[in-house]
């Protein structure tokens, strides 16, 4: 693998980011370098990307995972089992539905199509799929088709469904939204931004690096989940600024567009109907969660359309406050969401690949 392979492949990322970022795309930096290097590895096959970068990219996205649990979430997650379970047990029958349907009458192989359906974020998910030696690419264009679309037609789609419903309608339990400050030893001594970011950064990497080598499917991702979670939990010396995410999610996006062939290229159309199908089976889940939801009181409709979802966690959040939603029990379900499709999904995917073998 010569060098000027690589550096060559990281400008055309960056140069991807800069101009999605510019256009406005959704989570340009993934995106963005994606398409950017995959155009470029179609036509030419110059990029490459040297693998150990994978460990890399998921230790710093399964830290930021870790990050967005708080010890007010661990507080709430009791009140929200409910309705937790429901949307879990759906999502699951779901992905698992869909990814048969893919295997058997499209011809995808049986994890590509399991894991194009996970509705996890995009970079975590592409990297899982090169870890099990899914199609990563075809994988990270469902993935972005999903947001893509969700991000469009979620508004309209939740203004249509709520607008016969009173605005007192009852939203279930309320959550303890207190802050307990509970300052430990690691505390005072990491006590600065730069400080935490450093620690943060140097736990994340080496968990990418344990995990890596265990050679557990997307191990460095969650292990350095686990581990930040629990600090973050228990202490307040955990923490990281967007850019370095943004960083992590470039090198992502210029891993999966290695991976783009002419073959790729000339396979987009047979994901047309694919991404047909798993769009309304994903809005017939947030429907029937959402009713059934409201039905037992465990949530609003607003409330329930948003935590069901398959979008990014900070966009729905942005969209449900604007639209009077429930934001912290929004925010506990997608968390939660976002942690099982990364941590518990794939293994419940290569389950299913083996009882299908």
């Amino acid at each position: 693998m010569e060098l000027i392979h690589i550096l060559a492949t990281l400008f055309i990322a960056v140069a991807g980011f800069l101009v999605a970022r510019r256009i406005g795309i959704p989570v340009p930096a993934m995106i963005g370098s994606m398409l950017a290097v995959g155009i470029i590895s179609a036509f030419t096959g110059f990029t490459e990307m040297p693998a150990p970068i994978k460990a890399i990219s998921q230790g710093i996205s399964g830290a930021f995972i870790g990050l967005s649990i708080s010890r007010r979430d661990v507080r709430n997650v009791p009140h929200m089992i409910k309705p937790l379970i429901l949307l879990i047990t759906l999502l699951t029958v779901n992905t698992i539905s869909l990814g048969i349907v893919f295997h058997v009458f499209f011809g995808w192989d049986l994890m590509t199509g399991l894991l194009s359906c996970v509705a996890g974020g995009i970079a975590d998910v592409s990297l899982i799929a090169m870890d099990l030696d899914a199609d990563a690419s075809t994988v990270a264009i469902m993935q972005t088709l999903r947001l893509a679309t969700v991000l469009a037609f979620l508004p309209s789609w939740v203004q249509f469904m709520t607008r016969n419903i009173d605005e007192e309608e009852d939203s279930g339990p309320s959550l303890d939204m207190s802050h307990i400050a509970n300052p430990t030893v690691l505390d005072r001594f990491i006590n600065t931004q730069r400080r935490k970011t450093a620690f943060t950064l140097i736990i994340a990497l080496t968990c990418g690096a344990v995990g890596y080598a265990s050679g557990i499917p997307a191990g460095s991702l969650v292990c350095s989940l686990i581990v930040v979670a629990a600090l973050n939990i228990f202490t307040d010396a955990c923490a990281m600024p967007m850019t370095i995410k943004r960083i992590a999610q470039v090198l992502a996006g210029s891993l999966v567009g290695s991976s783009v062939t002419p073959e790729t290229i000339s396979h987009l159309n047979t994901i047309v109907g694919p991404v047909i199908i798993m769009m309304a089976m994903y809005m017939i889940v947030n429907f029937t969660f959402s009713k059934i939801a409201t039905k037992t009181g465990m949530l609003d409709m607003k409330s329930a359309l948003f935590a069901s979802s398959p979008g990014g966690a900070s966009d729905m959040a942005l969209i449900a406050g604007d639209l009077g939603a429930d934001l912290a029990k929004i925010a506990v379900l997608q968390i939660c969401r976002v942690i099982y499709a990364s941590a518990l999904m794939p293994q419940v995917a290569i389950l299913v690949v083996r009882l299908m073998a």
